[in-house]
């Protein structure tokens, strides 16, 4: 680097270390959202106060109130009753409030999402006996309806997959949703000895008349149990599997997305998806989504 270009540099930026001056009008944008800090017109140390999703304000009192006011509400459901095996993704939405403090800007797509909509933490679904997974079911679907008939859009952490299921219930009650589902399986295989366990919540949401499958697209299907998935190939959803995104791209799961019309599907009623484990960069800038942490 040169003299003259050093001097250009600490001319514009040198002279700003206490104010820390932002002059890329989009990156300005983003600084200027009040839900990076929750707190106007200076930054917060990000282990300072209680952890919320995405660091936004947390309203604990939005379920009595409706959502006033809301575009979308963030919402953690801290169950795991259904679970087969690995359990212990009851602990998702505290871990991902506690890792989602710095910055409320997504790159990818340019946008601070809380710039520009309206959007909270508003807490997890309570249980009225967090020992009955028939009951935290009803739970589940009794709070989203809720949500539904506010008219604000879901972003969901979980919790076990089966928690889908009694979303879907209550987002499709009037008109069954589309989806984009990005997992190792397809969730879509008989009941084992519940209909509520997390192997099967989209076969069930079909069965029930709340789920298209021509309008289901399933990406990253891969392992030893993709026979489980007979039901979603018979039911006429589109199932990507793993293979065919190395050999492919990701450019043949957009076109395959494109091709069943999700996202006109989208204008019409919510799209929910919901990312496995290794799928740590799904982007939480999109509403509303589903995230179960199994």
């Amino acid at each position: 680097m040169n003299q003259a270009k050093l001097a250009q540099l600490t001319e514009k930026y040198g002279n700003h270390i206490e104010d820390g001056k932002i002059y890329h009008p989009d990156f300005a944008a983003a600084a200027a959202v009040p839900g990076a800090s929750r707190a106007t017109g200076h930054s917060k140390w990000p282990l300072s106060d209680p952890a919320t999703f995405l660091n936004l304000a947390y309203d604990a009192a939005a379920y009595e109130t409706q959502f006033a006011g809301l575009d979308v509400a963030i919402i953690g459901v801290p169950m795991d009753l259904g679970a087969g095996d690995r359990p212990g993704c009851r602990f998702g939405p505290q871990a991902v409030r506690s890792i989602s403090r710095v910055g409320p800007y997504d790159r990818i797509l340019n946008i601070a999402p809380a710039g520009v909509l309206k959007v909270m933490d508003v807490g997890d679904v309570a249980f009225t006996n967090p020992r009955s997974l028939e009951q935290c079911h009803q739970d589940i679907e009794d709070y989203y309806l809720r949500v539904m008939e506010a008219g604000v859009l879901p972003l969901t952490v979980g919790g076990d997959h089966s928690i889908t299921y009694s979303i879907l219930r209550a987002v499709g009650k009037h008109r069954p949703v589309a989806c984009v589902h990005f997992d190792a399986h397809c969730d879509t295989s008989g009941a084992s000895g519940t209909k509520y366990h997390h192997g099967g919540p989209f076969r069930q949401a079909v069965l029930d008349g709340v789920l298209d499958p021509e309008k289901t697209v399933q990406i990253g299907i891969r392992g030893g149990g993709a026979y489980h998935g007979e039901f979603s190939l018979e039911s006429g959803m589109t199932v990507i599997y793993g293979e065919d995104i190395l050999e492919r791209g990701t450019s043949y799961a957009i076109e395959q997305i494109r091709r069943t019309e999700c996202f006109d599907f989208f204008r019409l009623r919510p799209i929910i998806c919901r990312r496995h484990r290794d799928l740590h960069q799904a982007a939480l800038a999109v509403f509303p989504y589903h995230f179960s942490m199994e």
